[in-house]
């Protein structure tokens, strides 16, 4: 279906989307299990996820990989990755993994899923905290909050107890999503900066995916 957000076709956010991979890059293919959650600045739904990179959107999350995980035959099981991210102009990785080899399958796998969002500025190490209670209700923070700390909660559908979900999206990942709203979020890491307030959210505390990358 052809539409325009913020005065943009969404054929062209799409494209734009796309138009960010490595036209040369050979697909790794990886299993994710695992829960995620992400907050941003745009208005519900965000379009990122749906149909493409919207410029001018900020936005932050953050993945928790369980056992039987992988990414190009390495495991990530264990592993947690957060970033943060200006769609088209950077993308910040930080990875939370004791094990070497979990480790460095997460950095690569961090590294293709999040190339559509922008040049990747810098991935390093970092303490992630993760809890939710499985609907929506998630509080993640890089650093114990110096760096991100990101709050949000589910938006119920129409049978008022579980939340809106939204399937058959363009992203490997996580091809289907749960709607949230983004309670409160700070993000501050060297010359990035920027505060989220009641905007959309995204979230599936269980992801079961495979695919190439």
């Amino acid at each position: 279906m052809r539409g325009f957000i913020k005065g943009v076709p969404v054929a062209v956010l799409a494209l734009a989307c796309v138009a960010h991979a490595d036209p040369g890059k050979k697909p790794s293919p990886f299993v994710f299990k695992g829960r995620y959650v992400e907050g941003c600045s745009c208005g519900s739904p965000c379009p990122c996820e749906l149909v493409g990179v919207e410029m001018g959107c900020e936005g932050v999350g953050a993945f928790q990989a369980n056992e039987g995980s992988s990414f190009n035959g390495a495991s990530m099981a264990g592993a947690r990755m957060a970033y943060a991210t200006k769609p088209g102009k950077w993308v910040v990785i930080y990875i939370d993994c004791a094990d070497k080899g979990a480790h460095d399958a997460m950095k690569a796998f961090a590294t293709a899923a999040l190339a559509p969002f922008g040049p990747l500025k810098g991935v390093r190490d970092a303490k992630i905290g993760y809890a939710d209670n499985g609907s929506g209700d998630c509080t993640v923070t890089v650093d114990g909050g110096k760096v991100m700390k990101l709050k949000s909660k589910m938006v119920k559908g129409g049978d008022g107890k579980t939340p809106i979900a939204i399937s058959n999206i363009h992203d490997p990942v996580h091809p289907t999503v749960m709607m949230g709203t983004t309670v409160s979020c700070t993000y501050s890491d060297k010359s990035y900066h920027f505060k989220l307030s009641e905007s959309n959210a995204y979230f599936n505390a269980a992801i079961d995916s495979s695919g190439n990358l």
